[in-house]
């Protein structure tokens, strides 16, 4: 099965807990409604908003963001693609990306890029207005909230503004705003930054196996890595911070020379691309973080 098939199940997964939720009346049917009791797994965006909100911090949240923490310096930046319902609904509206789209390691490099930006501006807003002014518009919560809206559609035959007003601006954003995970998602930015502490699950190139590092000139892996980044030329690449573990780099490897270890090994110095690997070589070369 191919990783964007599984990528597709996992989004659609996420909605459907939601679902259950609503079904047995865990929670608000919300994805922060999971956990136990009052510990809940929240967006760590939506998790800082709410403090500067409400000039509060309560155990319970300090908590459910610690675990979210956690969990992306495990996986890292997993959910932009596993997770959240933007790539899918690109898909169910027949968006493609466009190489050009795909951001370069100028475009990420700290206050060029514009994510951070955004982020600055979602705390500021914050701060000033007293609510987490980009949740209205956030498409992680738009789409939630609009699943929960037809939810209630069905089951009380409840009719609200939201079954209108939630899908336009959702619909606006992902066929307007082609860029917006690339160039917009303040959410996307803080796991960048927390991604940063990231050392699983990282792409990592058999050296004996690639065609590039045999001599050849294959740069399939670079061609398709929506984030940017070039396993090849680190040194002139989007950071390894900012992957998703989406694994098409891995699907289109001719060489199926790509895995994701959960812990990879050192790097070894590269040898003259001239020399024939020996049947005694390991064979497994990370490439560094830029």
């Amino acid at each position: 099965m191919k990783s964007k098939t599984k990528r597709t199940l996992a989004a659609v997964g996420v909605l459907g807990l939601v679902g259950v939720g609503l079904a047995v009346h865990t929670g608000t049917g919300t994805p922060s409604a999971w956990g136990i009791g009052d510990i809940a797994a929240i967006c760590p965006l939506g998790a800082i908003e709410a403090a500067i909100a409400s000039r509060t911090i309560v155990p319970p949240l300090l908590i459910g963001l610690a675990i979210v923490v956690a969990l992306v310096v495990l996986v890292g930046r997993a959910f932009c693609a596993w997770g959240c319902p933007v790539p899918l609904l690109r898909r169910v509206f027949g968006i493609k990306e466009c190489k050009d789209d795909r951001p370069t390691a100028a475009e990420r490099d700290g206050i060029n890029d514009s994510r951070n930006w955004v982020l600055g501006a979602t705390v500021l807003t914050t701060a000033a207005f007293g609510f987490p002014v980009f949740c209205l518009i956030c498409p992680v919560g738009l789409s939630v909230a609009t699943f929960i809206a037809l939810w209630r559609l069905f089951q009380f035959s409840e009719i609200t503004l939201s079954l209108v007003v939630f899908p336009i601006i959702l619909v606006l954003e992902i066929v307007l705003l082609r860029k917006w995970c690339h160039r917009f998602c303040p959410l996307g930015a803080l796991l960048g930054l927390i991604s940063r502490l990231n050392r699983t699950f990282r792409p990592t190139v058999a050296e004996a196996s690639c065609l590039q590092r045999s001599g050849g000139s294959c740069s399939r892996c670079a061609d398709v890595c929506p984030e940017g980044i070039d396993l090849h030329h680190p040194e002139h690449s989007v950071s390894l911070a900012e992957c998703t573990k989406c694994g098409e780099c891995k699907d289109v490897c001719p060489a199926h020379a790509i895995s994701f270890p959960l812990l990879s090994r050192a790097a070894k110095p590269q040898r003259d691309t001239a020399q024939v690997p020996s049947e005694c070589d390991e064979g497994v070369v990370v490439v560094a973080e830029r």
